[in-house]
């Protein structure tokens, strides 16, 4: 799933999320239908895990009744129910000792492939070209946003490195983690992602912290120098960081950088190997000098703790950070050179600051339970400080404060903070056969939802089902730990039906979507034809969203049935009334109709008050004279194009 949401825009539009969402539900009742004992692996972490995560899946579909926009509530609650149902899932089987680090396994090639696919095109454009929606100058592609790709190459980064390090992991698979390295560290550098780059540095910081083990130190030792040679390489390929990598010099560069990719992938592999045979013998050196007494621990761990404090005084550190600061808070907008390689050393927040803070004002507004699921994009319109188009708050923590209030974020919290909180207790104990893969989860799931603190990470669910499955794996109880009671036949049809029943609303949503998109390809085209008859077809399956309903009145105002243009307008504003698009478009329809538009009009300025369409359309509407409204109205633009 991970994979295949990758190569679908991270998974991102509402369509393919309620796929995944009807294929976990399916899941599901195969897995309560069939298996012999289905909740064996449930405990009672994976029941506060679940609870948690259920009750913020509930909370965002409830919403709709305080926030008006039902369509909204739904599409927010079709990601969190794909969510809960990966978590369920992996919780119901019960847990073994080498289960967290064969599903990580997996993930390091999932995360590897989107890695290559995204090098392919940057590396060789002439043989893997992309279409140009992809921002040229930065690594985008497949998951068509920059920031989402940088955080899945630092996810194949982290596991990587946890894997070549890993104890519990056999030594053909220590070789493909060092392997694994350089791939994901390229795409990364190409991504040109900051936060994302700070997020892998924090996780492999934790990871070291947790294990401190020798095979940390052999897989650096065999990993960080092809990997440094390759990042080099690709940083003097100074074509890769514009927008005309496909162009002149652009290919050559690519080609070489990947050259020497595949060389130091192999050279990575190969060192690790080699180091297989030193560690037997570091081993039989540190047992040879025989236990450390307390003191001499403590001893060597502050001459080590002062060692590195001088050091950092001494390259300014403290002074660094604070410009760092000062300038992230001062520097709006990160200057655009035209070549994504300065970027690197530039602090800003690009308008975070702004983002956070209407967050933080919807927030004190409606404390408890917010604005409703998916609403923060109405908000931002109506307070944005400057025009900048967004629909994210760029933060999970601050968008679930402003969209479902304290009540979202605790329950939020408690599904994703339990299972981390497990894995962190479990990967400091030394003697777990399986403490390493908790630390590498530990490790990833940092790294992520840092970064998903300054991004939309979460609306992107490549980049979260792999959490949820790992989680799942974590709060189950262990194989042996005892024998669950297995449900009977009637039992089992019901939970199945039940579960069936959960997967209408995705199911509608994604049905609904197709002969939307199909109805919008039409419009486009001028053929109100089809667009109405595809867009009755998305009313019928989804009728509580707004946009079919818009469609339908611009076709009836196309065709002269100016009544009806009028009413489905309306119905458009009733299933969303704070979007200023539909008073916009009940405006325009009220106007080509013989009715006052001016009221409306003014409606969809307060609402977006930034937004030019509006204002330059309340200006023209703003006449006594019925034929000027008409011929303004009859010359509108339409939102969207």
């Amino acid at each position: 799933m991970t994979l295949l949401l990758a190569f679908r825009a991270g998974g991102f539009f509402p369509a393919i999320t309620a796929i995944a969402a009807v294929a976990g539900a399916i899941a599901l009742v195969l897995r309560v239908t069939l298996a012999e004992e289905p909740f064996a692996g449930w405990s009672r972490l994976a029941a506060v895990t679940a609870l948690g995560a259920a009750g913020y899946a509930s909370l965002a579909l409830l919403s709709a009744v305080w926030s008006d926009a039902p369509a909204r509530a739904t599409v927010e609650f079709d990601r969190a129910l794909l969510y809960l149902e990966v978590l369920v899932l992996f919780a119901m089987a019960p847990r073994g000792p080498r289960t967290l680090m064969v599903l990580l396994r997996w993930l390091l090639g999932a995360f590897v492939v989107v890695c290559v696919a995204g090098l392919a095109s940057r590396l060789a454009p002439d043989v893997f070209p992309t279409s140009g929606r992809f921002v040229a100058e930065r690594l985008a592609f497949p998951l068509t946003y920059w920031n989402a790709m940088g955080m899945a190459s630092a996810l194949a980064v982290l596991l990587a490195f946890t894997t070549a390090a890993g104890a519990q992991q056999g030594r053909v698979m220590r070789a493909v983690g060092a392997a694994a390295l350089p791939i994901g560290a390229v795409a990364l550098y190409l991504s040109f992602s900051r936060g994302a780059i700070a997020a892998c540095v924090l996780g492999l910081v934790l990871f070291v912290i947790c294990t401190r083990t020798i095979g940390v130190l052999l897989a650096l030792v065999a990993a960080a120098p092809p990997t440094a040679i390759v990042l080099w390489v690709a940083y003097r390929a100074s074509a890769l960081g514009t927008e005309r990598y496909a162009e002149g010099a652009g290919p050559g560069q690519g080609h070489r950088v990947a050259l020497v990719l595949v060389l130091m992938v192999a050279a990575a592999a190969g060192l690790r190997l080699l180091a297989e045979r030193l560690e037997p013998r570091l081993h039989g050196s540190l047992r040879g000098k025989g236990p450390q007494r307390p003191g001499e621990r403590a001893g060597a761990l502050v001459a080590v703790v002062l060692v590195a404090l001088a050091a950092l005084l001494w390259v300014d550190v403290p002074g660094r950070v604070d410009r760092a600061l000062d300038s992230f808070r001062t520097g709006n907008v990160v200057p655009d050179t035209g070549d994504a390689r300065d970027r690197l050393l530039q602090v800003g927040n690009n308008g975070r600051l702004d983002f956070w803070e209407v967050a933080l004002d919807t927030w004190a507004d409606h404390r408890l339970v917010g604005t409703g699921a998916g609403t923060f994009e109405l908000e931002w319109e109506q307070r944005r400080p400057f025009f900048y188009v967004i629909r994210d708050a760029h933060s999970i923590v601050l968008e679930t404060l402003a969209e479902l209030g304290v009540v979202g974020l605790a329950l939020l919290l408690v599904a994703l903070l339990t299972p981390l909180a497990v894995a962190l207790r479990r990967a400091f104990p030394r003697g777990r056969e399986d403490r390493d893969a908790h630390a590498a989860f530990a490790a990833a799931a940092i790294a992520l939802l840092f970064h998903a603190c300054t991004d939309w990470d979460w609306e992107m669910p490549s980049l979260f089902v792999w959490f949820f499955a790992a989680a799942g794996v974590i709060v189950a109880a262990p194989i042996g730990a005892g024998r669950s009671r297995a449900p009977g036949r009637t039992a089992r049809v019901l939970c199945g039906i039940a579960l069936l029943l959960v997967a209408v609303t995705p199911w509608l949503v994604a049905s609904a979507d197709s002969s939307l998109t199909a109805a919008s390809r039409a419009f486009s085209r001028g053929d109100c034809a089809t667009a109405v008859d595809r867009a009755l077809t998305s009313r019928d399956r989804f009728p509580i969203a707004p946009e079919p309903y818009e469609l339908i009145g611009y076709c009836n105002l196309r065709g002269g049935a100016y009544a009806l243009g009028v009413e489905s307008m309306r119905d458009a504003r009733d299933r969303d009334p704070d979007n200023w698009r539909y008073a916009y478009g009940l405006a325009v329809a009220q106007a080509i109709a013989g009715q006052d538009p001016r009221p409306m009009a003014a409606e969809a300025v307060r609402l977006n008050p930034l937004e030019p369409m509006a204002t330059d359309l309340a200006k023209a509407l703003d006449s006594d004279d019925p034929g000027e409204r008409f011929r303004a109205a009859a010359r509108a633009k339409l939102p969207g194009g």
